[in-house]
Parts: C-alpha cells; structure tokens; sequence
C-alpha cells in the first residue's frame, strides 16, 4: 500500500467534519480536556469566564499541593535517610523533580501571555483559516491535521500506559509478596509509586492507609503526567502549524509567475511589464507580510514557553541518568515501573528536539526560495524589496529557551550525552552501596 494510499484511507477514517474554528478541531478537544482536567486551559479567552474562574480556584489548589508534595518528599527521605537505598532515593528524587517541573506548567497556565498565545494561536494562526486561499495550502492543512490526530492519540495512549504501568507495579509487587493475605509478614511495609512523610505510619503498614495513599497517587500522578505530556502536546501541535506556515510560504515564493509572452513573439522578455511589475509588488507584500506574522508569533512563543523550555531541558538534564540508573537493575520489576516511563521521558526530549529542527531547517530555505525569485525581470523598485526580504529571512525561526539556547538537535544531544556520562558515575556509586 503506498503513502498516498494509507494517507487518504487515514484521512477518511479519521476525519472529524467541516470545521469554522481551529477549537473544533478533535485532537484541539482532547488537548482542552486534558489541560481542563488540570485548570490549565484558557477558558476565559475562549468566551467562557465563569468556568475559568472555578478552574482558576482549583489552580490555585494544584499549585499548593505541587508545592507541599515536594517538601513533603524530601523530608521523607530525609526521616529514612538511613534505611533508604540508593535506589529508593533516585526514585523519590524523580518524583520529587517530575512534580516540580508540573507545579512550573500549571503555574504558567495562570500568565497572560500563555493564554494570548493560545488565543492567536487557535484564533489566528491555525492553517484552518488559510486553507481555502490554493489548492496547495488545503493539501498541506489535511496533511498537518491527520498528522495532528495521530500525534495526539500517540501520546495520550503513552500517557495512559504510563499512569497505569507506574502506579500498578507496586500493587502487584505487594499483591506477590502476600501483603493483601492473611499470612502476612509481621511488620512488613507496603511499596508505593510515590512517597510522602507522614506522622502516622498506616498510610505504609496498613491495607487501608495503602488504598487510600494508592488512590491519591493515581489522582497525582494523572495531574503530573498530565503537566509534562498534554503541555509538550500542546506546544508540539503550535510548531507543526509553524512549520505548516512556513511550507505554504515556501510554496508561494516557488510559484511566482515569470513574465507573460507577447503575442507572436517566441522569445521570453526581458522585463516585466508595468501591469506585471504592479502584481509582483503586491504579491512580494503578501509574502513579506505573511514571513512577518510567522516570525512575530514564533517570537510570542518563545516569549510565552521560555522558562518552560529552559527547564524542559534542565529537567531532562538531571531525570535522564536517574532513570537510567532505576532501569539498569534489569529486573521485571524494575522494567515495567521505569522502562516505559524512560523510554516516554526520552522520546519527549526527542519529539520536541526533532519538531523544533524542522522548523529551523524549513526556516533555513526560506534563504534559497528569496534568492531564486525572477529578480531580474522586476524594476528597480521590486528588486530593492526582493534585496529586503533576503535579507530578513537570514533570520532563522526557532524557539529559544530562556531566549537564548535554541531548541534543537544539537541541544537535545549534548544533554543526552551528559545523561548518559552521569549515569555510569551514579552506577559507581550505586555499586558502593550494595557493597
């Protein structure tokens, strides 16, 4: 079966109906719920204040356990400091981190400039509302759409597993050690997929404190996994419109119409004519103005996630030899609780990394399609601007973290490369500890 041929069958069977607004969108749907189920949507700018202001509320409250979560971790390790094994402490550090980089996500969501970005994003931006203008730019809009959708349900599928797969090793490793029966081990505690101190020991020697503490690390773990994929989602889904906007920019500058043929003359002009030089003004506007727009938004974008991607790569920077580290003991156990949250923190490093590339490289020969324009058939004028464009697409469209580092692949490498160098440091000092 050829691409084309699984492309249209995928188009069809995924296919959600004529729309007017990027917010009807089924994969937009599905990110809004998931970021509702956080308060982290912008219900407010999307004509909905009163169900803004009580998520609004319930931020606050996730804000507030982001925050205690943490302190609380930690000085459960510190209590246990010495009966904790290196092992129990790089898994507490991990969620210790994976819930601070969610307290930094839902508290984004509460500034303006997130949810103006949202705005123009879903409002403006989207490919929706420029696909009727060629047929070219309808092509490359269901293009982008189907590759949304199968984006989407990728990546909420992995969310899913992930929760599961986290939470549900530690019933079943308690479930074999007999800690449900009745023949169970005097003083024996039960494992958990989060740690919290607590006063009061029930919550770690008693069934009923393990289901309770079960359920309300279900609750947060679908909130933090929620805060790191349905985000990442989010912003990957922006820089495939970007990278959208700048092939159907790309294709309007391979297609500028040469010089028409006089009648009886076999030969092609020199020049344009008058008529012909006034339409190229205005299609060179149209262009320079669409390179503009595209360049303003992906500036409000960086502006909007640079903190967010500065600690993207910050926290992956630090999670990745720990994961490691949980996964290098190879048992069954182990495999199934970290391996496919390992392999779900990498491939978002990854998945960001590479969407972000291609909008840099897309950007790049923007360079080649401005040199290549009929410039010497225009006036003097036309080639003045053609020489203005140049010299603003040497200009590559990336997002920064912290407007400073570009997010790419060479980024991406040099982190992974790090991760890689920590964790056999950590294995050193693992190995010393089982000695």
């Amino acid at each position: 079966m050829s691409i084309a041929r699984i492309f249209e069958y995928l188009k069809v069977k995924l296919d959600d109906g004529e729309k007017d607004s990027a917010l009807k969108c089924s994969y937009v749907k599905k990110v809004e719920l998931a970021l509702s189920l956080i308060a982290s949507w912008p219900h407010k700018e999307f004509g909905n204040p009163k169900l803004d202001a009580s998520l609004a509320k319930y931020n606050l409250l996730l804000c507030f356990m982001a925050t205690i979560l943490p302190i609380s971790g930690v000085t459960y390790m510190w209590y246990y400091r010495d009966i904790i094994t290196f092992f129990d402490m790089g898994h507490i550090y991990l969620t210790i981190l994976l819930n601070l980089l969610y307290f930094q996500r839902i508290a984004l969501s509460r500034t303006d400039r997130y949810r103006q970005t949202i705005k123009e994003f879903l409002e403006k931006f989207h490919l929706l509302y420029v696909k009727d203008k060629s047929k070219y730019a309808t092509e490359l809009y269901d293009q982008i759409d189907v590759l949304s959708k199968i984006f989407t349900i990728f990546v909420l599928s992995q969310m899913s597993c992930g929760i599961f797969l986290f939470n549900f090793m530690p019933c079943f490793n308690n479930y074999s050690k007999g800690m449900f029966g009745e023949n169970r081990v005097p003083n024996s505690t039960f494992e958990h997929a989060v740690y919290y101190y607590s006063p009061i020991d029930d919550i770690y020697t008693t069934e009923k404190g393990y289901w309770m503490l079960f359920i309300f690390n279900i609750y947060m773990s679908y909130n933090v996994s929620c805060g790191l994929c349905a985000f990442d989602l989010l912003l990957s889904l922006i820089v495939f419109q970007i990278w959208g906007q700048l092939k159907l920019l790309k294709h309007n500058l391979q297609i500028f119409p040469l010089p028409k043929m006089q009648d009886g003359d076999n030969k092609q002009p020199l020049l344009y004519s008058n008529e012909e030089n006034e339409h190229i003004r205005r299609l060179l506007s149209e262009n320079i103005s669409h390179h503009k727009y595209i360049l303003d938004f992906t500036d409000k974008c960086s502006n909007a996630f640079s903190e967010y991607l500065f600690l993207f790569y910050a926290f992956h920077q630090v999670t990745g030899c720990v994961l490691l580290l949980e996964v290098s003991k190879l048992s069954p156990e182990a495999l199934a609780k970290y391996g496919p949250l390992t392999i779900i923190m990498f491939q978002q490093l990854i998945q960001v990394s590479l969407v972000f590339e291609i909008v840099s490289a897309k950007s790049e020969q923007l360079v080649d399609a401005v040199y290549e324009l009929p410039w010497e058939y225009m006036n003097t004028s036309n080639r003045r601007t053609v020489m203005i464009f140049l010299h603003k697409v040497q200009t590559t469209i990336s997002l920064k973290a912290c407007k400073v580092v570009p997010v790419g692949i060479q980024t991406m490498t040099g982190i992974m490369k790090k991760s890689f160098s920590y964790f056999m440091m950590l294995t050193t000092f693992a190995a010393g500890d089982r000695n």
